[in-house]
């Protein structure tokens, strides 16, 4: 992650702007369990939905983000009519980002809309390609709170597959709970920084299933506590685009983290540059994201202000940045072709010779890779993958010698 970012989704202060979403909703029309596949590319967590009988969309389920979103041109798409307008408050800065809002809207996954269902919804219609440009899958729709709101949601990263139940329904074995605060339909939880004499500093974060990677910590909070990286190295990464407009920000790995009864060594955290957003308060020390829920069978219960966590076979994986040195991109709809859209100095990507526009044909002789797989294969240090390339018309073979970033 030295150079690709974890990606920030809609993030909570939607609900800041927008209001809580109505209240009169469907659920489960009858008490059962539903359960439906999932696909898991970059640690988010996708499915089939629809808003308004659409056509079935690529929909992120994600924790970080109050109020279902939409893609504006999906919502041009279905003659979604916009009610009201706000600002978007997000931690990313440098634009003015419109956002709209609908009401009275109709929500639907899976393969039955009797039981997958939730009505007369407020959602938000905002521009979210920046996920889509970095994850390099198809990303029409954000639900968000809403779903969480009305059901008990557990998600089985290995499996990918998801359960959904009635807000009082149980899930057997569903490991240890943790206890979880609901502010503006986002949960937070605390957590402990590790440094590295062994001490610890309590801290408040977002629970944020659409946070591709570990940490993201907040740059006022460490200034607060410098404990927690002190004697760490912080290493630049290439800015992205992300709610509220663009995010500069640096990385660190940092000596562990506490959460429930579970301890991570040296997990990498991105520290924004600049304190807007949710970041503006100090008191929040920043997000947990999907890098450390994909290591969990994860049973998100709101009604009950409780997550639970049962250790899948992932959590105990080491915590490996990008070490190319390399930010990569797609332009949608175009999603088969992969561009190199920064190159970092003095990375093993610059040091081979690539440059910012090269298209990635294949990978050690693998082709037609995503982008995020693309990006796992290259957050192994010491490997040395070829990457075919096209410059300019010319097709070329360059050797990549991967380490540690941070």
């Amino acid at each position: 992650m030295a150079s690709r970012l974890p990606l920030l989704v809609a993030v909570c202060l939607l609900a800041s702007a927008l209001g809580r979403a109505k209240s009169q909703s469907n659920t489960l029309s009858r008490p059962s369990l539903t359960t439906i596949p999932i696909r898991v590319a970059d640690h988010l967590v996708y499915m089939n939905g629809q808003i308004n009988g659409s056509r079935r969309l690529s929909v992120v389920l994600d924790t970080g983000s109050s109020l279902t979103v939409v893609a504006t041109n999906v919502a041009n798409e279905i003659a979604l009519r916009p009610e009201g307008s706000a600002e978007a408050a997000g931690i990313g800065h440098g634009s003015s980002q419109k956002l709209r809002y609908a009401e009275d809207v109709h929500l639907f996954w899976g393969d039955d809309p009797a039981r997958l269902s939730i009505d007369h919804q407020r959602i938000a219609i905002f521009t979210i390609g920046f996920v889509a440009d970095q994850v390099g899958v198809p990303t029409d729709a954000i639900f968000g709170g809403n779903v969480f709101r009305n059901f008990r949601v557990t998600v089985d990263y290995d499996r990918e597959r998801a359960t959904f139940g009635p807000p009082s329904s149980a899930v057997e074995d569903a490991g240890g709970s943790i206890p979880i605060k609901i502010y503006g339909d986002t949960p937070y939880v605390q957590a402990v920084l590790k440094s590295a004499d062994g001490s610890g500093v309590i801290g408040l974060f977002l629970l944020d299933s659409g946070t591709t990677g570990a940490l993201v910590l907040n740059q006022k909070f460490l200034s607060a506590h410098p404990q927690v990286t002190n004697g760490r190295k912080f290493v630049d990464a290439p800015s992205a685009n992300a709610v509220g407009g663009r995010i500069d920000m640096r990385l660190v790995r940092i000596a562990g983290l506490d959460f429930g009864s579970f301890h991570f060594s040296e997990p990498v955290a991105a520290v924004p540059n600049s304190s807007a957003g949710t970041f503006a308060n100090p008191e929040i020390a920043g997000f947990i994201g999907a890098e450390i829920l994909r290591r969990f069978i994860v049973s998100w219960d709101y009604a009950h202000e409780q997550v639970f966590l049962k250790p899948d076979s992932h959590l105990a994986d080491a915590f490996e940045a990008d070490a190319s040195g390399l930010r990569l991109t797609v332009t949608p709809p175009d999603f088969g072709t992969i561009r190199v859209a920064v190159v970092l100095a003095d990375s093993p990507a610059a040091e081979a010779g690539l440059r910012a526009g090269d298209v990635i044909t294949t990978v050690d002789g693998k082709s037609g890779l995503e982008l995020w797989r693309i990006a796992e294969e290259l957050k192994r240090p010491g490997a040395a993958p070829a990457l075919s390339i096209l410059r300019d018309g010319k097709a070329l073979t360059i050797t990549l010698h991967l380490r540690r970033l941070v």
